[in-house]
């Protein structure tokens, strides 16, 4: 009794990997909002515009703004981005927010991010292989840490690859409480399909009150 009453309401069960990622999707998919964070390492080989970070709010059932950092021919450009209804704006060095094609930009559509039938939580449970690493921690979470090996061509579609035959691989941390996806660590061919790259994904402020409308005066 007393071991039951310290553990309170905490899911601290090893359950199979493959459940946590399906239990982690139901998560997502039930939050109005998020913020998302994103940086990347090993970024090179590409010809074309790659990305290196960027941070957001995303919210249903198609909405972001935020900010994504990419290299052009080595030098660095932040582009502000709007999406909302299925049209993307852009804005960089300055200039009014128009609309344009985000792949101009290195990307994916950032609005898919929390699409439960084409968003990140699809691509997790489409993982051909899972298991279940070391628990970590990040920041006050404990997270279950489960390796899985996901779909190039999936993985392309949400954000980028060179080379969408080969898996990527990827390692993601699943609050232990509350089953939140809270990061995920991806390795593959993103921008040279000889030469792998790692994008960090963290996410936060589930259910966060934000409002995305489109730009003022965007053309």
């Amino acid at each position: 009794m007393l071991l039951a009453a310290g553990c309170g309401n905490s899911r601290t069960y090893e359950g199979d990997a493959k459940t946590i990622l399906r239990e982690a999707k139901q998560a997502v998919d039930s939050a109005s909002a998020l913020h998302f964070s994103l940086e990347s390492s090993d970024v090179h080989g590409g010809s074309g515009p790659m990305i290196t970070g960027g941070q957001g709010d995303a919210k249903r059932p198609d909405g972001f703004a935020g900010s994504l950092h990419v290299s052009v021919g080595g030098l660095p450009l932040s582009v502000n981005i709007v999406s909302i209804n299925g049209s993307f704006y852009a804005s960089a060095l300055g200039a009014p927010y128009s609309k344009a094609d985000p792949s101009k930009y290195g990307f994916a559509d950032p609005s898919k991010l929390i699409d439960p039938n084409v968003g990140l939580t699809n691509l997790l449970i489409s993982a051909k292989s899972a298991s279940l690493g070391d628990r970590d921690r990040l920041g006050n979470d404990e997270l279950y840490e489960i390796d899985v090996s996901l779909p190039g061509d999936q993985v392309k579609s949400l954000l980028t690859s060179a080379d969408p035959s080969q898996d990527v691989k990827g390692r993601v941390g699943v609050n232990v409480d509350n089953h939140q996806v809270r990061r995920v660590v991806l390795t593959g061919p993103f921008f040279d399909a000889k030469q792998l790259s790692t994008f960090t994904l963290v996410l936060d402020n589930y259910g966060e009150n934000v409002t995305i409308t489109p730009p003022a005066g965007s053309g």
